[in-house]
């Protein structure tokens, strides 16, 4: 089979197995209605960053809605949702899937006029991958080697198959930042060192980023507005009731604020869209925290956990029961295990006892100070738990530093597990990275996991190896499971695109690039 048979059938995989069918970026779904380009498009979330720095990110989450609109990447999540080219215009992969050609757009500078070219994007993609310069270095341990083979082809060698790569890459870790103008002296910390389609205009850390277009940009569809204002407003009343009076143009909906939503959303001028749910609540575990070595000490915790009491008092119906990693609908849910744990505090008890669990077993749960409804699933999981006799010691720790905390070992975490493009990449990267979750899963969970994110693999294979994981997952009870996380917008009618938002698609991310509004 030669390379370009290899990289068509490889393209065609990645399609069948993304969450839904492909996509490509509507350039002509605002229909008959006109483009206002020079209007100010204003989108309000839970949460700003304090970073400005693509491969210094400790929050993918909540970086990536910031520093997107600056920064290209080889490649771009669109809706369906799909992996289409950005700066790479296509890609091919070796016949062995040992690597990947990428050829690069000709048309592509950064803002400070320098193409980004070959050379450019090793450059950077060498930064994103050294632990002494970025954050972000974990997230491309499948990556052996990068090099310009001419200007505008770049081979990423990689040390297993790796059909995730191109979505890998489209990530804002994986920004292509100019580092000959860092080693000028530009600073990205404080400053734009990108080639996307807006650059910073006003930062206010932990309030609001502003952008100006970037004229000259390649594509003109990924800046409909002439400003973007990205803003975060952590109280859920303060966020509608800014859509309400007009103050911003969208805002993403939280579970426990959807009926409240409602009573807005009635009124004329307002939209609503809600996305797939394949993200989920859960209260991560790091299984070798003494104690929960056990897998029926696990089991336990899950059975003593009333998921549709929580769903209905905290989230407004919202947050169907989840029971594995993979939710309904995404390839490799294993429909045998749709409702593996029910409310059960007597065998939650049971099972304790069996596994000669310790009287005085604890855990320490940390949740985002002030993030709701996580403070008050906290709570909710805390008294369920004690219930059946396990002490839960509650500590809120700001988002920031939610996840490094968790990473260190023998504690728990109550957030969302995020998804990606690929199903084996959200397992991948939720369960054998060790920043969200220390302690490594079985060999039979890993082993599937790597084998199906190899391009040579069937569909009916990697489908087959998929929901053996998930299975795996859940029978060891790597998490304490809890619901399925809908990600949902509230738009005004002189929007355009807020209803195919590509990250949406998987995880609770407001990716504004072919957003913006229209003439009233």
């Amino acid at each position: 089979m030669n390379t370009g048979t290899v990289a068509r059938v490889a393209a065609v995989s990645i399609c069948l197995l993304m969450l839904t069918s492909c996509g490509t970026p509507d350039q002509a779904r605002e229909g008959a209605r006109s483009v206002d380009r020079g209007a100010t498009l204003r989108v309000a979330g839970n949460v700003v960053p304090n970073n400005l720095d693509p491969h210094q990110s400790g929050n993918y989450q909540i970086d990536f809605p910031f520093l997107s609109p600056v920064y290209d990447r080889l490649t771009q999540a669109v809706a369906g949702p799909a992996i289409a080219p950005m700066v790479a215009r296509s890609w091919e992969f070796a016949p062995d899937g040992s690597s990947v050609d990428f050829f690069l757009r000709d048309d592509v500078s950064f803002h400070s006029g320098a193409p980004v070219d070959a050379a450019a994007v090793v450059a950077s993609l060498d930064r994103a991958r050294d632990p002494a310069r970025s954050r972000v270095a974990g997230r491309f341990d499948m990556i052996s080697n990068v090099e310009a083979l001419d200007t505008w082809t770049v081979r990423i060698s990689t040390n297993r198959p790796a059909i995730d790569l191109s979505s890998a890459l489209s990530t804002t870790e994986a920004a292509i930042v100019d580092v000959a103008a860092i080693a000028a002296g530009s600073d990205p910390a404080t400053t734009d060192v990108g080639s996307g389609p807006y650059e910073f205009d006003v930062i206010r850390p932990g309030d609001r980023f502003t952008y100006t277009r970037h004229e000259g940009y390649w594509d003109p569809e990924a800046q409909k507005s002439a400003r973007l204002e990205l803003i975060g407003l952590a109280d859920d009343n303060a966020r509608l009731n800014a859509f309400r009076s007009g103050q911003v143009d969208a805002i993403k909906i939280d579970p426990d604020q959807f009926d409240e939503a409602q009573n807005v959303l009635r009124q004329r001028g307002f939209e609503f869209h809600q996305y797939p749910v394949v993200q989920s609540y859960a209260v991560q575990l790091d299984i070798g925290t003494p104690g929960l070595e056990d897998r029926r000490v696990r089991q336990a915790l899950n059975y003593a956990i009333d998921r549709k009491g929580i769903n209905d008092a905290l989230l407004d119906g919202t947050c169907p029961p989840l029971s594995q990693p993979l939710p309904e609908g995404v390839v490799g849910h294993d429909n045998s295990r749709t409702e593996l744990y029910t409310f059960d505090p007597d065998r939650a008890r049971r099972l304790l006892r069996e596994a000669n669990a310790p009287d005085d077993l604890s855990i320490d749960l940390i949740f985002v100070a002030g993030a709701s409804p996580q403070q008050e699933m906290a709570t909710a999981v805390q008294a369920q738990l004690r219930d059946v006799g396990v002490d839960v010691r509650l500590q809120p720790i700001p988002a920031v530093d939610a996840q490094a905390t968790f990473q260190r070992g023998h504690k728990a975490l109550l957030n969302s597990r995020l998804a990606y493009p690929l199903p084996g990449q959200s397992l991948l990267l939720n369960y054998m990275a060790a920043y969200r979750f220390p302690t490594p899963p079985s060999a039979e969970f890993s082993n599937a996991v790597l084998r199906s994110l190899d391009p040579a693999v069937s569909d009916d294979e990697r489908t087959g190896l998929l929901t053996r994981a998930s299975s795996v997952a859940a029978d060891d009870a790597y998490d304490v499971y809890l619901c399925g996380v809908p990600t949902m917008a509230a738009y005004s009618s002189h929007t355009v695109g807020m209803d195919t938002l590509g990250q949406s698609d998987f995880t609770s991310i407001f990716d504004v690039r072919y957003a913006g509004k229209t003439s009233h």
